[in-house]
């Protein structure tokens, strides 16, 4: 069968989980591993696995790595998948399938860890909805924003938006994704006959350090994408109850977790970055 889906997958240290990942993927998809600067085996086992792997010598970030991973291919339809996720079987199938079905759309399968069902109901660059009140939606429906581990979208509309933005190093380019695919037209929906499991933040190795990076990006990407679509932050006040959170029993005992909130804080002071530890 002639792959129909350039499935990209980005790697920052994710050996661990990686081989779990690749032993679910559908074989009629065409496996794009771009790795940003692992120090672990991750691409060795991409290699081993029969994946495509462009390998980056410096960590771009990931919406970067993705738009070097769907340049590589020419597959009509683009799914982009966190390294820890594993795949239910059929899910290929029934994404293409939902595609055909809403051909100006873009989609996310239903989201597991585990037993538990776990939907991303809003974003703080949208309007309240009836979405973020009440129970995950089990059909087919629109849904208010993607959840950026496992996005499906056609290629030509991914190319149309510019792909992600590069200026966002990590976190947040997938609210900022799903506001220009609607401003260009296209809809955002949950194909629920595909499902996936999410192991949740399990893509890269955990330390302290990868915590704090995490945490000042994260802080980095919000005030970006806020200024860039022009809502409100009151930076004050974000870094205030920042630091009124660093007093919850725990986070105070947890070291991990400071090092996130520290990180946060830190990054509210804005800009994104290129690289762990590097400005723009």
């Amino acid at each position: 069968m002639t792959p129909e889906v350039d499935l990209i997958v980005v790697t920052h240290n994710s050996g661990s989980v990686l081989p779990v990942f690749l032993a679910t993927v559908p074989r009629c998809a065409d496996i794009v591993v771009v790795d940003n600067a692992s120090v672990d085996d991750s691409a060795t086992l991409a290699k081993s696995a029969g994946a495509k792997v462009i390998e980056i010598e410096e960590n771009v970030g990931y919406g970067s790595a993705c738009n070097v991973g769907a340049a590589s291919g020419n597959a009509p339809f683009l799914l982009f998948a966190n390294p820890d996720l594993r795949f239910e079987a059929g899910t290929l199938e029934a994404l293409v399938a939902a595609a055909a079905a809403h051909p100006e759309a873009a989609f996310n399968p239903l989201f597991y860890s585990g037993s538990r069902r776990r939907f991303r109901r809003w974003s703080r660059l949208l309007p309240a909805s009836d979405f973020w009140y009440g129970a995950p939606p089990e059909h087919d429906c629109a849904i208010p924003v993607l959840h950026g581990a496992c996005i499906f979208i056609r290629r030509a509309h991914f190319e149309k938006v510019g792909g992600f933005d590069q200026k966002i190093f990590l976190f947040h380019e997938d609210d900022d994704l799903s506001i220009r695919l609607m401003q260009a037209g296209v809809e955002l929906r949950l194909a629920a006959n595909a499902a996936v499991d999410h192991a949740e933040g399990r893509s890269s190795g955990r330390s302290i350090e990868s915590g704090r990076i995490k945490g000042e990006a994260m802080g980095r990407s919000l005030v970006y994408v806020m200024n860039k679509h022009q809502m409100p932050l009151d930076v004050p006040a974000e870094r205030f109850r920042t630091w009124l959170k660093l007093l919850w029993p725990h986070v105070l005992f947890s070291s991990a977790r400071r090092s996130k909130l520290l990180g946060f804080a830190n990054g509210l002071n804005g800009g994104p970055i290129n690289s762990f530890g590097k400005r723009q």
